[in-house]
């Protein structure tokens, strides 16, 4: 967890520089690039006129000097005949005005264009990121282990998940922002949502069962505390389950400690309203729609059928003995 935090705080402080980079809008950075150029051909023209004149002591027009200034910092390489500085000071001079218009120029070119680029490459990342699930999925609330335990689980029985964080990766299907805000939520169409697994700390997890509760009264929410008190408080914001932190890893512990490693944090925690049944007996055969099954049950989220996971069976789907049924559990099996 520490090494998470140093991780973010140095993600934090990069952020910070390329917000203090890109502080200046595009058109700030034209406009100040086009006065160095001009304040270049000023210096350039000044000091070719007080070279040519009051050194070299040969005439000069304000049209030479200009085409003098042009000419260097653009690395045209031609002058006209009789207009070149020849003395030891006008060739230093050249020189330096070379070296400065190459700096001004080139620097400032790709002072404008980076942004840009950077921009484009921004929003090509945008389009690459995983799409967010619009129905029957699983809204995880908070990156961290907890989530990507869960998130691994939930794309092994292939149930579509999107977590809600700020600082969730690009490879899977992410809404950025707070859980706790009505808006942020509706982007990961909880409305269209199986079930919230809210696994920040208890204030917020109180919070975000309140903001979900808020939006839907059907929605099957599970939230983690790591105190009693919170536990309680999270229970009365309106979620449906509240798990302690210490009996997840307890209890997953137990099992696996047995050698029984189907038992995980969906199957083996009690009170945890995700469910599995086997088919066996006057169920083989029949189809979904004749079980009645979310009538009895809950709703049917898979079936586990020698070793493949169908995800969101038809009515018509007929089970056959040995099939496991993975369910959300309704309120009346529950109690």
């Amino acid at each position: 967890m520490e090494i998470k935090l140093h991780q973010i705080k140095e993600k934090s402080k990069s952020m910070i520089l390329i917000g203090y980079t890109m502080a200046f809008a595009l058109r700030n950075r034209i406009i100040l690039f086009v006065l160095m150029v001009f304040s270049l051909i000023l210096i350039g023209s000044l000091g070719y006129l007080i070279i040519r004149i009051y050194v070299e002591h040969h005439s000069a027009t304000l049209t030479d000097a200009i085409y003098f200034s042009v000419a260097t910092i653009s690395t045209l390489g031609y002058y006209p005949p009789n207009s070149m500085l020849t003395s030891e000071v006008g060739k230093w001079f050249h020189i330096f005005y070379l070296g400065l218009g190459l700096a001004i120029i080139f620097g400032g070119i790709q002072t404008i264009i980076g942004p840009w680029f950077e921009m484009k490459i921004k929003m090509a990342e945008r389009g690459w990121r995983v799409p967010i699930p619009k129905d029957a999925h699983v809204i995880i609330c908070g990156y961290n282990e907890f989530a990507l335990y869960i998130a691994e689980k939930l794309k092994m029985l292939g149930i579509p998940y999107v977590v809600v964080d700020n600082h969730a990766p690009d490879d899977m299907p992410h809404v950025e922002g707070d859980c706790t805000e009505i808006s942020t939520i509706k982007k990961a169409n909880v409305l269209r949502a199986t079930a919230l697994i809210a696994l920040m700390d208890d204030m917020k997890n109180a919070m975000i069962s309140l903001t979900a509760r808020s939006i839907t009264e059907d929605l099957n929410i599970i939230a983690i505390a790591t105190t009693e008190s919170g536990e309680e408080i999270i229970k009365k914001s309106g979620a449906n389950t509240v798990i302690p932190r210490n009996k997840i890893i307890g209890k997953t512990i137990q099992y696996w400690s047995s050698g029984d490693y189907k038992y995980d944090i969906f199957a083996s925690v009690e009170r945890l309203k995700i469910s599995e049944k086997m088919v066996k007996g006057k169920m083989t055969g029949k189809k979904i729609s004749e079980l009645r099954f979310r009538e009895k049950y809950g709703t049917i989220i898979a079936i586990y059928r020698n070793g493949k996971m169908i995800t969101d069976p038809s009515p018509n789907f007929t089970l056959k003995s040995g099939d496991v049924i993975i369910y959300l559990p309704s309120e009346v099996e529950a109690s």
